[in-house]
């Protein structure tokens, strides 16, 4: 059984195309025009079944199948399996609620062929009878579904999950939604998931990615056309080429210098390991910034970063003024309050790219369209999904929608953390980052994100990339540690994928 795992045994192309992600309805724009175009439905469907075949193939050893078919070309693909399985000598059965003489077109003919060949058919509740380990193909609904499924279906589905069944879904496990992911009632979670030319956005958002299992994305012979994406997957060969790598000649301050606004005595750590990664991911010299009274912690933790007293507002603003200083993160650690809004204030308006997180985040609630106003043009928010909601309490919807709305608001990058980061600015085609792992819910991970990305700021990335390399980075470093890694760990751990991607330069 394949490890279940976004996107793992991809075989597309890597490039910026072949990492862009449709909706079901621009995908049946794409069948539509490359039908018009003068391929014939039918040859799409054949092919799209020899590539669910061939991926079966390689994955399991011949047993039976029990392949169930929906009453649209979705079931028309999983009919073109069956008779490719019958002709290759596995044991197939189809089961279906949907004879051929009730289907159309492409999916007609593909059940008829089948059914010529030998293939029996049998209802779909009988699907649940025992067998010998049985492999099920879902093809019954894919990515088009638009309504939750019937109470029959999710009967038969509920049976297949209990029976613990190996299970391999064609395009889409049914019942997930391919635009937001979300579970439209019931959805059998498969091993693995069998796609046709590009993902679609339902894989990588919302339960999407859990119920897929292992994704295989494999071109069927599709002309891609670039206003086809609503959104890109997160690779280097988005990012990497503005990637900074410092001449011979380069001094500390010519590579970045970045400031980080410190919080007071009883919560210093979240700063410190902004500070430390914001160094570690190439920052040139890292200033952090705090009150007097919390300046002997920093002092005794940090080495490589220069820590400096905050006394007042005035010492803030020259800090941040700092012709050393290219951008500066704020946030982590910080507390809330009077005077830490204050600060988020002050530093924002010195108009240097920043990063806001955490209290930051958490600060912008109480007056969320003052700060707006005065938010530096080269900004990145970074949310999660409880700050988010704080922010922004009136939007709804999936997080792709939802990030989307609250950049086009605010006019700046916002990046929402999650199992599924999306990455939003207004006007740019906004990226999922998937590389990552679930070990990254701990605490400290989300202040080294803020690190790297303030450094990438500082080096001169803008912020939509900057947001999206680090992403990339903080997910790469995470998956290199794995199980056992803290914040602190993490923040060391930067090198080895700083050093993979210096080599894709």
């Amino acid at each position: 059984m394949p490890e279940a795992n976004h996107l793992q045994g991809q075989d597309i192309q890597f490039g910026i195309s072949a990492e862009s992600l449709l909706t079901p309805l621009a995908m049946g724009r794409v069948d539509a025009r490359n039908i018009g175009q003068g391929t014939p439905g039918a040859v799409l469907m054949a092919r799209a079944a020899r590539e669910v075949f061939r991926v079966i193939r390689g994955t399991w050893p011949r047993r039976p199948l029990r392949i169930l078919c929906g009453p649209g070309n979705n079931g028309g693909d999983g009919w073109a399996v069956a008779a490719l399985a019958q002709e290759a000598g596995w044991p197939v059965t189809v089961f279906s609620n949907w004879p051929a003489e009730r289907l159309k077109g492409d999916a007609r003919a593909a059940a008829r062929k089948a059914l010529g060949l030998g293939v029996t058919m049998a209802p779909l509740q009988a699907v649940l009878m025992p067998g010998d380990a049985p492999l099920i193909v879902d093809a019954l609904f894919g990515a088009g579904l638009s309504k939750p499924i019937s109470a029959e279906v999710a009967k038969v589905l509920r049976g297949i999950q209990e029976n613990q069944w190996d299970v391999v879904a064609v395009d889409l496990p049914s019942g997930v939604d391919g635009k937001t992911g979300e579970v439209m009632g019931t959805a059998c979670p498969a091993q693995l998931t069998v796609a046709f030319h590009r993902a679609k956005v339902g894989h990588l958002l919302g339960e999407g990615p859990a119920l897929c299992g292992s994704l295989f994305v494999r071109d069927i012979g599709m002309t891609p056309l670039p206003e086809d994406a609503c959104a890109v997957r997160n690779c280097p060969a988005l990012w990497s080429a503005q990637l900074p790598y410092p001449p011979k000649a380069a001094h500390k301050y010519a590579r970045g210098g970045v400031f980080v606004v410190g919080g007071p005595r009883h919560q210093t750590g979240a700063a410190r390991l902004t500070a430390e990664a914001a160094a570690r991911a190439g920052a040139g010299a890292v200033i952090l910034g705090a009150a007097p009274s919390a300046i002997d912690i920093y002092a005794a933790h940090l080495t490589a970063i220069m820590v400096a007293k905050i006394q007042n507002e005035e010492d803030l603003r020259d800090l941040a003024q700092d012709k050393r200083v290219a951008a500066i993160a704020i946030g982590p650690g910080l507390s809330l309050g009077d005077q830490a809004r204050a600060q988020v204030l002050t530093t924002c308006q010195v108009g240097k790219p920043m990063v806001i997180d955490a209290d930051g985040l958490s600060l912008l609630t109480s007056s969320s369209s003052d700060l707006f106003l005065v938010l530096p043009e080269i900004c990145v928010l970074t949310p999660h999904e409880g700050e988010f909601a704080r922010i922004f309490p009136d939007l709804r919807g999936d997080a792709l929608s939802r990030a989307q709305a609250a950049a086009d608001r605010c006019g700046r990058t916002v990046l929402l953390k999650g199992a599924t980061t999306v990455i939003a600015s207004p006007g740019r085609l906004p990226i999922l980052s998937t590389h990552a792992t679930p070990y990254l819910a701990t605490a400290g991970a989300g202040d080294v994100l803020t690190g790297i990305i303030v450094s990438l700021l500082a080096q001169g990335l803008p912020a939509h990339e900057a947001a999206a390399a680090g992403a990339y980075i903080h997910g790469d470093a995470g998956i290199r540690l794995g199980p056992g890694l803290t914040g602190d760990d993490l923040s060391k751990g930067l090198k080895p994928t700083l050093e993979m991607l210096s080599a894709l330069s």
